[in-house]
């Protein structure tokens, strides 16, 4: 597959519950072995969607993270990135408490032949839909 041809660094940070603090993450890729990592990584976890099991915040984070890579491959827009964010999981494919705990997610992209990328989204995993079930 194809690899970005230059360095990129990930900053991830999630808000959940408004009484909870941030969580913050780095992603750096400075090899093809990152990107090869999170493609593995990627795998497992759609083959783990595809058998009807739920994915954990950390899981949902690399569905995202890929995703994110991919879109900058193709030189994609960050409105287009962030308007099909969260078109990608469903409440029904994530853990109870993860789309309550990535209420907000912000990406800030640091690239070493591009400018700095920041996006953000918010409620990428609708919480209305959400019920406890008894």
């Amino acid at each position: 597959m194809d690899r970005l041809a230059s360095l990129i660094d990930i900053r991830i940070t999630i808000q959940g519950e408004p009484d909870t603090a941030p969580i913050i993450r780095i992603f750096p890729f400075h090899n093809n072995t990152d990107y090869v990592i999170l493609e593995n990584s990627v795998k497992t976890i759609e083959n783990k969607i595809s058998k009807k099991m739920r994915i954990n915040i950390n899981e949902t984070l690399n569905i995202y993270l890929n995703y994110i890579i991919n879109q900058l491959r193709l030189n994609k827009k960050s409105n287009e990135i962030i308007s099909n964010l969260s078109k990608l999981l469903s409440p029904d494919q994530v853990m109870i408490g993860v789309p309550e705990s990535l209420r907000k997610i912000s990406f800030k992209i640091n690239a070493e032949k591009k400018q700095k990328l920041n996006i953000t989204i918010t409620e990428p995993i609708s919480t209305t839909s959400c019920i406890l079930s008894t």
